[in-house]
């Protein structure tokens, strides 16, 4: 599972993940995301469902990755009371 932290929420509801993250979460098997305390779990099946969207963005230090989109997600933290099973 990919980890992703998080410092502020687009617009107070939406997280920004680029793309290609989302790629390694997939190859990973799921995407963990936590901001502010709070942590949001998504499953590959999720994961695949996101659409890029806007513009490309050119990466700060060009390696591999040369360009980028975000992928805003709807920020719904999971309730940590439960206890997940596996």
């Amino acid at each position: 599972m990919k980890y992703k932290q998080v410092k502020k929420l687009w617009l107070g509801k939406f997280v920004s993940v680029r793309d290609y993250e989302l790629t390694d979460a997939i190859k990973k098997g799921g995407l963990l995301i936590e901001h502010d305390g709070e942590q949001m779990k998504m499953s590959v099946e999720d994961i695949k469902n996101i659409v890029p969207s806007g513009k490309f963005h050119k990466a700060k230090f060009a390696g591999k990755i040369q360009s980028y989109q975000l992928c805003d997600i709807t920020w719904k933290p999971s309730n940590t009371d439960q206890i997940e099973l596996f």
